[in-house]
C-alpha cells in the first residue's frame, strides 16, 4: 500500500517525459541525414568532395552522439518513461549504431589510401538510405500505438531490405575475390563491406526493438 502511494505521488511530481520521442526521432532524422551524404560519397569519385561528404559526416555523427547521451542521462532523472527503460536504452544504442557505423566507413577509407568505390557499394549506400528512411518512419509512428499495424509493417519492409543488402554484399565479395590481385585494396574493399553491411544489419536491430516494443503493447 505504501509503495502504490509513493509511486502515484512520484507520478505526480515527475510526469512521463515525451521528449524522449522527439530525441528518436533527432537520431532517425541524423541517420537519414548521414545516409544520404554516404550515398553520394559512395557514388562520386572525387577526393575534394570525399573530404566534404566525411566532414558532413562527422558532424552529424557528433550531434547524434549528444542526442544519444541526452536519452541515456534522461534516464536516471524520469520516473516515468514512455516505455521499459531497458527498451529505451536498445533503441538509442540502436539508432547511433547506424550513424556510428556510416562515419567508420570514411574513416576506414582513409586509412587504406582513397579510392573508388565499387559499384556494390555504390548500391549498398542506396539500400542504406532506403532503410534509414524505413528507420524514419517506423520511429516517427512510435509515440502512438494506434500505429501498431503500420509499424510492424515497417519494420518488416526493413527486414526485406537487410535481406537485399546482404544479397548485394555477397555479389560484391564474389567479384572483388574473383577480380583483386591487390592485397591492400582486397583488405580495405572486405572491411567497407562488412562496415556498410552492420550499417544496415543496425537498422534491423533497432526494427527489432521497435517491434518487441509494439507486441507488448498491442
Amino acid at each position: 500500500m505504501a509503495n502504490a502511494v509513493f509511486g502515484r505521488l512520484m507520478a505526480a511530481i515527475s510526469p512521463r517525459n515525451d521528449n524522449y520521442f522527439v530525441l528518436f526521432n533527432s537520431l532517425a532524422d541524423s541517420a537519414v541525414k548521414g545516409s544520404k551524404v554516404l550515398a553520394m560519397m559512395s557514388a562520386v569519385n572525387d577526393p575534394t568532395k570525399f573530404e566534404e561528404h566525411f566532414a558532413e559526416i562527422r558532424a552529424i555523427e557528433s550531434q547524434a552522439d549528444e542526442y544519444t547521451k541526452e536519452i541515456l542521462l534522461s534516464l536516471h532523472k524520469t520516473y516515468i518513461t514512455p516505455f521499459d527503460r531497458r527498451e529505451i536504452r536498445e533503441l538509442a544504442m540502436a539508432l547511433d549504431d547506424i550513424i556510428d557505423y556510416m562515419e567508420d566507413i570514411p574513416q576506414s577509407s582513409k586509412i587504406y589510401g582513397h579510392s573508388d568505390f565499387t559499384p556494390e557499394m555504390v548500391a549498398l549506400g542506396q539500400i542504406l538510405l532506403r532503410a534509414s528512411e524505413k528507420v524514419r518512419d517506423a520511429v516517427s509512428m512510435l509515440s502512438d500505438m494506434k500505429n501498431a499495424e503500420r509499424i510492424l509493417r515497417t519494420c518488416e519492409e526493413i527486414s526485406a531490405i537487410e535481406g537485399e543488402a546482404d544479397h548485394v554484399m555477397r555479389a560484391g565479395m564474389r567479384r572483388l575475390f574473383d577480380e583483386e590481385a591487390d592485397a591492400r585494396k582486397l583488405i580495405r574493399s572486405k572491411e567497407l563491406y562488412d562496415l556498410f553491411e552492420m550499417a544496415v544489419d543496425s537498422c534491423e536491430d533497432v526494427a527489432d526493438v521497435i517491434h518487441g516494443v509494439v507486441l507488448e503493447r498491442i
